[in-house]
Formats: C-alpha cells, structure tokens, sequence
C-alpha cells in the first residue's frame, strides 16, 4: 500500500506538471527557496486518481481541452455526459494517447440514442509500463524483479433532452488504481448539462465531474489513522458558438471557452477552435492557460460519410512539451450508424 501511495504521489507530481513540480525546478522571480506561497499553492497534492485529469479524445486536446460545450458526438463520454443527446443513433470511438515517460492511455466508448434519452459506456486504461523494485538492501534493483503500475476506469453514463434547449447528464465511474500486487478501488460521479442561450448558436455548458468519497489510507508506522485523500473534483463551465456557418454546413467554424476549478490545483482556462471544409477535413488548434506544460495544441482529423447515417473518421492531436518530454501524441478513430 506504501508503494501505490507514493506511486500516487508521482503520478500528480510528475505526470500532470503541478506547481509543485516546476517550482523544484524554476522557482518565479522573487520567491526564495523553502518560501511557501499560500495562496497560490493552497490544495495541491490533495487528491489521488490523478490519472482522471488526462483529457482523453484527440478532438479534445487539439482544441486546447475546450471541450465542455463544444462536444457534439461519442466524444462527450469522455467530457460532458449531457451533450450525447447531439448523437442520432449510435456511436463509437477508440483511442490512443503516446503519454510521458514511455507511459500508455487506451480508451473506448460506445454510445445509443433512443427517443430523448442517450446511454454510454467508456473505458479508459492508463499503463504506466514497468519499473525495477528497489529495496534498502539493494537500492539499484540489481537483484530484484519488474513491477507495473496502472488505472483503469469504467463509466457508465446516461444523458436526457429536457427541451429543444436543455440536456442535462449523469454519469457513474468505477475506478481502480494498482501498483504490482496493490490496489485501490474506488467510485464517482459526473453531472452535466447543456444550455443553448438563443443567442445565434451560442451555448452554455457546466460540468462536475469526480465527485465521490474520500479515499481512506490505512499504512501502519507511515501515516495518522484515519489519513484519507480526495478524489480530483474538477468543476467547469463552458461557452461555445459558430461565427461562421452553422453545423451541418459543408464549412463552419466553432470557437469555444471555458474556465476550470481543480480540487487540488489552481484555476486554469481553455480556449479552442475548430474549422470544418467540405465537411470532411477539420483543422483545431487551442490553448490552456495556467499550465507549467503543453499550453499550445494543434490537430485535425478527416471523416467520411458512408450514407445511411453512416460515418467514421480519424482524429490526432499533438501538444509541446518543450524539451523536458517527447510531446503527447493522441489519435482516435470514432464512428457511427
């Protein structure tokens, strides 16, 4: 159980580029070494599952994340439960992320429309690879075996059209996070909507996502009894529109944005594009604000309509990580009929 801790601990330090983490580095101008800052820093590292974090769906990330209100197809699984009630019938996707330090995402998804309402189902793995155990006895790990680390979450999720302007979602997640022969379970909840304001194609989308109870931690010697942690609540609301066309139009662009509350982070914003020609090639690009890592996004994607309400397409994205990490690489296939 020490180990999944401390492999918990990596994961918000190392995978997901905290403040902490740049600070160890590349303190800001002013600040002395061992100076805490309060306010700036307040909650981090409270969470576990940071895993949960990694926005998945290449159409996603090349949009700089600014998904929340854009989502309109099997993607809003993954983001906003409320916004599958845009699918027609059914769909699905798959994907891949190319993460850090040689480590994996795998996710799928399928959803179903009947009548107002709309079913899904995602799962995501996180493979974080395999490392050399080390013991105090033999601190290189000369001697001793592999051990592998990793997530999985399943989400089951349901989404229902209250009007022509309001969709409201939920959704419930099974989480397990493991590190060789340790693991932890453990469960949330998303709740979701979608507003459309009246306002040319303008809407409005809020979403809380992770809400679900503390992870108590039982390490005798190690830590406080009843030493618990939260899972990474992340609240959000979103605006997007088209400024030029409307969807469904042979070409249009969508623009969208939205401001982001971390449980055990400070506040970030996301702001994204994305440009269809002939409804058959996107071109997206983005922005996250606030991040130590991968602020600019760029990416694309094809699809082709087969008729019969048949469709698939491929999306990619890729994100800067300068020269500390070779840069993410997202790909996803989604598809419908």
């Amino acid at each position: 159980m020490k180990r999944l801790t401390i492999y918990t601990m990596l994961l918000a330090v190392g995978l997901l580029g905290s403040d902490a983490w740049a600070q160890q580095y590349q303190l800001p101008s002013g600040v002395r070494a061992g100076q805490h800052r309060t306010k700036e820093f307040h909650g981090t590292g409270r969470a576990s599952f940071h895993a949960l974090k990694v926005g998945q769906s290449a159409r996603a990330a090349a949009m700089g994340d600014a998904f929340t209100a854009a989502a309109d197809d099997i993607n809003a699984m993954f983001w906003n439960t409320a916004a599958l009630t845009h699918i027609e019938r059914f769909e699905y996707a798959l994907g891949y992320t190319r993460w850090m330090v040689d480590s994996k995402f795998f996710n799928g998804a399928v959803a179903w429309r009947y009548g107002q309402q709309t079913f899904g189902l995602s799962i995501v793995q996180f493979d974080a690879g395999t490392s050399r155990e080390t013991t105090p006895l033999d601190p290189q790990g000369r001697f001793t075996r592999d051990i592998s680390a990793g997530d999985i979450f399943i989400n089951f999720g349901y989404a229902y059209k209250m009007t022509d302007k309001l969709s409201l979602g939920a959704s419930v997640k099974w989480i397990q996070e493991t590190l060789d022969q340790d693991k932890i379970n453990s469960a949330s909840f998303d709740f979701s909507s979608v507003f459309y304001t009246g306002f040319g194609s303008s809407r409005l989308a809020m979403t809380l996502r992770n809400f679900g109870k503390d992870q108590e931690l039982v390490i005798p010697g190690s830590l406080p009894q009843g030493t618990s942690i939260a899972q990474p609540l992340i609240y959000t609301i979103a605006l997007a529109m088209e400024p030029y066309g409307r969807k469904g139009d042979p070409t249009y662009l969508t623009v969208a944005a939205e401001l982001v509350h971390h449980i055990d982070d400070r506040e970030r914003w996301h702001v994204g594009g994305e440009l269809w020609v002939a409804n058959t090639l996107a071109l997206r690009a983005g922005y996250r604000g606030r991040y130590d890592l991968g602020t600019w996004t760029v990416g694309g994607g094809v699809q082709k309509d087969l008729g019969v309400g048949r469709r698939i397409g491929v999306d990619f994205a890729y994100i800067s990580f300068g020269h500390l990490f070779d840069p993410p690489l997202r790909v996803s296939i989604t598809g419908s009929f």
